[in-house]
């Protein structure tokens, strides 16, 4: 019998979410898979809340032009925004790594692209139906990561997203809206 698309859906989310709870980090490649995994919960499997397990609470995130987010919740709303306009959005991990400092203190830099097609509505407007190309959402983070209560969150991030690519993606073309006035 063939699954539905949703149980397909739902058993790959429950296998991730499973590899991501049975991970033992112990070194700088590990520690960069799990934050690879984490991600993925998150943006490929839209487990948005997933980020209360990565972020630690007190986390400062600090976003391209200025932008700070101050804590988990300020980052799951950014991220529910996004991924909101997004619903087939994929992340796709380009690279990845640590760099252990000590014994509970890890640097991570995660290079990732985002790409999926604006379906609905986001703080730029109604849905245009363009494609987030991945070749051009280009993002970049670098994080302290800390071992607290037994679990590894993200303490302070510096992370860079394509905006002007999501805003251009999000945007109807002025142009063309005049052309079919």
């Amino acid at each position: 019998m063939a699954k539905y698309s949703a149980d397909k859906m739902f058993d790959d989310m429950m296998a991730a979410e499973k590899a991501v709870e049975t991970m033992e980090v112990k070194d700088e490649a590990s520690l960069a898979e799990y934050f690879k995994l984490q991600s993925e919960l998150v943006f490929n499997h839209k487990e948005i809340g997933n980020i209360y397990n990565m972020y630690a609470d007190g986390v400062k995130i600090y976003r391209e032009n200025g932008t700070l987010l101050d804590g988990p919740h300020a980052m799951m709303k950014d991220t529910l925004k996004l991924t909101s306009a997004f619903p087939d959005m994929v992340l796709t991990m380009r690279d990845t790594f640590a760099k252990k400092v000590d014994e509970e203190t890890y640097k991570l830099w995660r290079y990732y692209t985002l790409s999926g097609r604006n379906l609905t509505y986001s703080i730029y407007g109604p849905a245009t139906e363009k494609t987030l190309s991945g070749d051009a959402c280009i993002n970049m983070s670098m994080a302290t990561v800390k071992l607290i209560n037994g679990r590894w969150q993200i303490v302070k991030e510096f992370t860079m997203y394509s905006i002007d690519e999501i805003r251009s993606t999000c945007t109807a073309d002025v142009a063309a809206e005049e052309e079919n006035a």
